[in-house]
Parts: structure tokens; C-alpha cells; sequence
């Protein structure tokens, strides 16, 4: 049975890899897996909301890659990493906007289904997210406080991630970024099994899994 490794490329790409192959891999998934039917669902009526869940997997990603190691238990931290890493006009207040984008747009779907109730989204903001917070004395927001609304932009989202991949890729092809690529590679290793240490059997044969046998 005829098994595709990515959209474009079979198995025997990775049988003895170099470093671009492993890239030409990542990249293909990516636009394929996630950017492809994101833009599908974004001209769907009412696929905003599936578009954005999809696009929130992408900062958990960057932050995952930027670290090199194995952080699977420290979701929110990745993503917080991640996203301040795709938008980083946030500034130092961008980790406290992040956890609040976290806890209400992603984990909102990825745990309960839907959207969390502080969570709005329209075409119409010149940003990707606007984050509004109580005021304190004098007028001032309280980025301290917690969040008290958030507006997704899904498309302007999409854009914004989408710039930031082709730009990661493009500085994963450049030799001279070492630790970018390193960071890359532990990942890959790692998710891929490429060091082999890890077995992936299918425990039946080809008849069985098609209900023949």
C-alpha cells in the first residue's frame, strides 16, 4: 500500500537525509496540511473560526523549534514563546497577551469546542488581535489585570503566519543561521524518529486493515 510522507514526497525521501531534505519536508507539510486548507476555509462561509484554530497550532510549533527540546509538557509556554516570536511588535507585553490568547483561543476550541466568551473575531481591525484590560485610576489599562476582551483578525492571522513560515524557511536553507537550523534538527529527529529509536508498526497486514482478511 502506496504511503506519501508528505503531499509531495514519498518515504524514501527521508531514507538518508540531508539537511534541506528535511526541510523541503517540513515546508511542504506545512503549506499543504495547514496553510492550504486554511485558505480554503477562510473564503468558506463561516470557516473563520476553524481557520483560527488551525493557525494556532503554528505558534506552539515556532516556540517548539526555537527551543530544540522536548518541552511536550509545556504547551502554554511554547505557544507564548512562539507567538511573541510571530509578532513581535507585542513587546513586553506581548507574553501576558499571548497567555490570554492561550488560555481563550486556543485551548477555548481545543477543550471545549468553541471559542471562550472574552473572544471576538472580525475582518475589520488593522491587527491581528487586539486585547482590551481594565482601566485603574487615572485612566490607564491594567495589562496586569486579566484580559477582558480579545478581537482575532483571522484573516490578517493568516497573512502574518504565513509570512513568518516563509521567512523561517528561508532562514532554515541559510548556513550561517547554526543555531536556528540545530534547534530545527533536534526537533525534526525527534518528531520523525529519524535517529530510529522508536518503532512504528502496524499490527496487522494490508488485507486485515481493509477488512479482507
Amino acid at each position: 500500500m502506496r504511503q506519501l510522507l508528505s503531499p509531495s514526497y514519498e518515504h524514501d525521501k527521508l531514507d538518508h537525509p540531508t539537511f534541506d531534505d528535511l526541510v523541503d519536508v517540513f515546508e511542504d507539510c506545512w503549506k499543504h496540511y495547514i496553510f492550504t486548507p486554511c485558505a480554503l476555509l477562510l473564503n468558506t462561509p463561516h470557516g473563520d473560526v476553524a481557520a483560527i484554530t488551525l493557525l494556532c497550532s503554528y505558534f506552539e510549533t515556532v516556540g517548539r523549534h526555537l527551543h530544540g527540546q522536548d518541552m511536550s509538557k509545556r504547551s502554554s509556554e511554547l505557544f507564548r514563546v512562539g507567538l511573541c516570536e510571530v509578532f513581535p511588535s507585542a513587546g513586553a507585553e506581548g507574553i501576558n497577551g499571548a497567555a490570554a490568547i492561550y488560555k481563550h483561543v486556543r485551548c477555548g476550541v481545543a477543550h471545549e469546542g468553541l471559542l471562550g466568551h472574552k473572544v471576538n473575531y472580525s475582518r475589520e481591525g488593522a491587527k491581528s488581535f487586539y486585547l482590551t484590560y481594565p482601566r485603574v485610576a487615572g485612566g490607564a489599562l491594567d495589562t496586569e489585570a486579566e484580559v477582558a476582551s480579545i478581537v482575532v483578525n483571522p484573516l490578517r492571522m493568516y497573512r502574518v503566519a504565513q509570512d513568518h513560515f516563509e521567512n523561517y524557511v528561508r532562514r532554515l536553507r541559510d548556513p550561517t543561521n547554526e543555531a536556528l537550523r540545530e534547534a530545527f534538527h533536534l526537533v525534526i529527529t525527534r518528531q520523525w524518529n529519524l535517529d530510529g529509536s522508536r518503532e512504528n508498526d502496524i499490527g496487522m497486514t494490508e488485507d486485515e486493515f481493509r477488512g479482507k482478511a
